[in-house]
């Protein structure tokens, strides 16, 4: 995927450029403004932003809130640059994989590393949370973390899990990591820039000592202009970053099918996370946009709700299209991807560039083992073997959270694991199944 490489380094001088012209322009408009708006003195007429002879009037606040602007990006940038990738694990209450956890999840990532052409196994973390889910971040592949919820280790058998973590690994591969943290703070300056001057806005109008004047008529048309440019600035970027966003899901749907060999794992394991019961409480419109599947367009998508407007600011695709697009696919290769996606697109569009399609080998679909039997109606009755394994992922998956907190692990003759933390001052415990006093 050279070729998507190299899009989203272009991708992203792109949008820093856009994202930073619109600030500096915001930055001017809004300084220009607040001269007019705080002049008591002089009673300027609209022509003031027109006329050049005029220019003095207005010309040392534009350049001021010019500098701010300015501040504020090159602030987020280098924010975003230097520290993202700590600063979004720590927004997610991530805890870090001890090395003596489940040893399934890091050899996935290790073998998914490999496949994809790392240079470096990624960073792995896990959120407490039941609902099963999943992101990527970092600014390259040397400097990558893949994170899970305790849910998605619980949800999914092994096959499903290597897909999910194909997904992750061909974000980082494809540099969708690094457009994400960038084009997240160039954003986060537009709102920033937008909020500031909307408090400015409202903070004339009930100012007392500098009422709107003769030119009330001019004065209020200014104003609702300022709105309308505050409320669309933003609206504008955003829907180009949706649009570029959505296209990366799909791709990296290509990607995982690609490392893996095994279309309908992935597509098995969006329908476990599209279909749980639970919420990512912590999850929230700065980092949700990370995740295999959206959080909050997830419970949009459950609760049926705003169906006119779903898709026109969804970070993601339809999930109900990529499990399609998933299931149509007859080999595990980038033109087999592209097929399947043709066939489900009204307009017979591909997802993928036709010179990344170059000497692409075909890929035969691997044949694992089932776990399911399926029932008349298509649906997946899981064998008794495949519930035992969930509860014993369950069980792993909590261990890890125990572990990172530091907590201590005793077990019983009787097969129970005690979990205790450091600061227990006793120096027996009682094993809650068999009674045996076990010494601290």
């Amino acid at each position: 995927m050279w070729t998507q490489i190299q899009n989203n380094k272009r991708n992203c001088f792109l949008i820093i450029v856009a994202i930073f012209s619109v600030m500096i322009f915001l930055g001017g408009f809004f300084g220009a403004l607040y001269s007019y708006f705080f002049n008591e003195n002089t009673d300027l007429p609209l022509s003031v932003f027109l006329d050049i002879k005029d220019f003095h009037a207005y010309s040392e606040t534009m350049f001021i809130g010019i500098a701010i602007s300015l501040f504020l990006w090159l602030f987020l940038l280098f924010i975003a640059l230097v520290d993202g990738k700590r600063i979004i694990l720590a927004l997610n209450w991530t805890y870090k994989l001890p090395r003596d956890s489940n040893r399934i999840l890091r050899n996935i990532v290790e073998e998914m590393s490999i496949a994809a052409g790392l240079p470096k196994v990624p960073d792995i973390y896990v959120i407490d949370a039941a609902m099963p889910n999943s992101f990527s971040t970092g600014m390259s592949p040397k400097d990558s973390a893949i994170v899970v919820t305790t849910g998605l280790l619980t949800a999914l058998d092994r096959d499903e899990l290597q897909a999910v973590i194909a997904h992750e690994i061909a974000h980082i591969a494809n540099r969708d990591t690094s457009f994400m943290l960038i084009a997240g703070a160039m954003l986060g300056t537009i709102t920033v820039i937008t909020h500031l001057g909307l408090k400015m806005i409202f903070g004339y109008s009930m100012s007392r000592r500098n009422p709107l004047g003769n030119n009330l008529k001019l004065k209020v048309v200014i104003v609702a202009l300022t709105l309308l440019l505050m409320v669309f600035s933003p609206i504008m970027a955003r829907i180009l970053y949706l649009f570029i966003s959505q296209k990366k899901e799909y791709l990296a749907d290509a990607c995982a099918v690609q490392y893996t060999r095994y279309p309908r794992a992935l597509a098995t394991a969006l329908v476990k996370i599209s279909t749980s019961v639970f919420v990512l409480r912590d999850a929230d419109k700065l980092t949700s946009s990370m995740y295999i599947v959206h959080p909050l367009d997830l419970e949009v998508e459950q609760k049926e709700a705003f169906s006119m407007f779903k898709n026109i600011f969804r970070t993601h695709p339809p999930t109900e299209k990529r499990i399609e697009v998933l299931e149509k696919m007859t080999r595990a290769d980038f033109n087999a991807y592209n097929a399947a996606f043709s066939k489900t697109s009204p307009r017979k569009r591909t997802i993928i560039n036709k010179k990344d399609l170059y000497n692409v080998k075909k890929v035969d679909i691997k044949i694992p083992e089932r776990n399911y039997e399926t029932d008349v109606n298509g649906r997946h009755i899981y064998l008794a073997s495949a519930l035992a394994d969930m509860a014993e992922r369950k069980r792993e998956a909590e261990d890890i959270v125990w572990k990172a907190k530091n907590y201590i692990f005793k077990e019983c003759e009787c097969g129970t694991k005690l979990k205790f933390p450091q600061s227990y001052k006793g120096q027996e415990i009682s094993c809650p199944h068999c009674g045996k006093l076990i010494s601290v």
